[in-house]
């Protein structure tokens, strides 16, 4: 039988604990990748197709440096909330088609 090894590694958990906070402010600016943690989508849906669909929340783009290079784009914790309780409700809204009833 085969016994298993643990590695030991260093991991900072102050700092995982830190981002985490960070990343549940409502006013925190969530990346791609962010987002589509909280949606369940990769990272390059959320930017070639779901920040692309109308009602999205519009991304942020902060100044890097001088020469006008932008960041990566960014969207506000709530502003996505927001969208996401919206969409379900224009989802849960909308009529689907008729059912048969059986009546008996």
């Amino acid at each position: 039988m085969q016994t298993m090894t643990t590695v030991a590694t260093e991991f900072n958990y102050s700092e995982l604990a830190r981002q985490i906070a960070a990343r549940m402010s409502p006013e925190a600016l969530l990346s791609a990748e962010d987002v589509g943690a909280m949606l369940g989508y990769p990272a390059r849906y959320i930017r070639e197709t779901i920040a692309l669909a109308p009602g999205f929340p519009v991304a942020i783009r902060l100044r890097l440096n001088d020469d006008g290079k932008r960041s990566n784009p960014r969207w506000r914790r709530t502003d996505v909330e927001e969208w996401v309780t919206t969409h379900l409700a224009q989802r849960r809204a909308r009529s689907g088609r008729p059912r048969n009833q059986t009546v008996m």
